[in-house]
């Protein structure tokens, strides 16, 4: 793998913050956001990842405005791992909902 940069970040687990890279990388040029993945770029896997990548997909549908859907685009990996990658979006700016 890649080394992290503006247009790669990794997280070993999912968290609420995954909201908020989602969010700056449509604000910006893309990027790409991997799950499972630790700060070295080593892959970890993630355990539940149907949950995981459910609450990831609902979190963005539902969370951030305007609608930034359309520009996310979601890959499962063999080894447990989730690849989000976002285009630069054209109804910025986008922030969380609420």
């Amino acid at each position: 793998m890649q080394y992290e940069s503006e247009k790669i970040e990794y997280k070993e687990t999912f968290t609420p913050e995954i909201y908020k890279e989602v969010i700056a990388f449509a604000n910006t040029e893309g990027g790409i956001i991997y799950i499972g993945v630790n700060d070295e770029g080593n892959p970890t896997g993630l355990e539940n990842i149907d949950d995981i990548y459910t609450r990831i997909t609902n979190g963005i549908r539902d969370g951030i405005l305007p609608d930034v859907t359309m520009f996310v685009k979601y890959t499962l990996a063999d080894d447990r791992i989730i690849r989000i990658e976002i285009a630069e979006g054209s109804c910025k700016p986008y922030y969380l909902k609420g």
